[in-house]
């Protein structure tokens, strides 16, 4: 793991939340930070074999679907 990813585990309580309503990120997606309202739009599907897997993450927390 890198050192960001460290400090993001950290920071969540040592573990990565799942919300697993969200699924894998499809293509016009938008997520948002809920603590500062940092925004990224997916611009190709996601093919993790994981759909319950954290894609995103900003100030230690999973940003959610805009």
């Amino acid at each position: 793991m890198n050192e960001a990813t460290d400090r993001a585990r950290q920071a969540g309580g040592g573990g990565a939340a799942t919300d697993p309503g969200v699924g894998s990120p499809r293509k016009g997606e938008r997520y948002r930070c809920v603590t500062c309202g940092m925004e990224v739009q997916v611009t190709a599907d996601c093919h993790c074999e994981d759909p319950n897997m954290v894609h995103f993450h900003c100030c230690g927390k999973e940003l959610r679907r805009a």
